[in-house]
């Protein structure tokens, strides 16, 4: 698995603990979700509203800082000399929105943070939550995973 992770954001968050947090669960979660030995690629931009809130006007016509943002490709490439692997796609985190969701639901700032991912995950993995139907779905997928990566923890 092939996990690319950029940091801008100008709150005085612990990086590389951040960092190595986002990698470790994505890791776990693409290994829970894996289907074969296929090689796969994610990128994750964590980031602050501001910037969220450009990418979120550009690709979805919304002006307002979200947490997360999913942007599924799966399509099989060469990256890094490694023929056929199949992106997934992008994520990315508003560290800024995560820490003040978790502060509002008076949550831990990595649980909600590791829910998120879960989430954002997912979509790239084609889940979604158009429907009450696929909601439901998604939901109870997110619970199965995030339960499975905190008893692990």
């Amino acid at each position: 698995r092939m996990i690319e992770i950029k940091f801008d954001c100008d709150r005085k968050f612990e990086t590389l603990k951040v960092k190595n947090f986002v990698e470790n669960s994505i890791d776990l979660i693409l290994e829970m979700l894996k289907n074969g030995s296929e090689e796969v690629y994610v990128s994750v931009f964590l980031t602050n509203n501001e910037e969220i809130k450009k990418i979120n006007l550009k690709y979805r016509k919304i002006n307002k800082p979200t947490n997360v943002l999913s942007f599924p490709q799966n399509e099989k490439r060469m990256i890094s000399n490694v023929e056929n692997c199949l992106v997934l796609g992008d994520i990315v985190i508003s560290l800024e929105k995560i820490l003040s969701e978790a502060s509002e639901q008076k949550k831990n700032f990595f649980e909600h943070l590791l829910h998120m991912i879960v989430h954002s995950a997912l979509h790239l993995y084609g889940f979604d939550h158009t429907n009450k139907k696929n909601s439901i779905m998604m939901e109870a997928k997110e619970k199965d995973i995030m339960r499975k990566i905190q008893q692990g923890l």
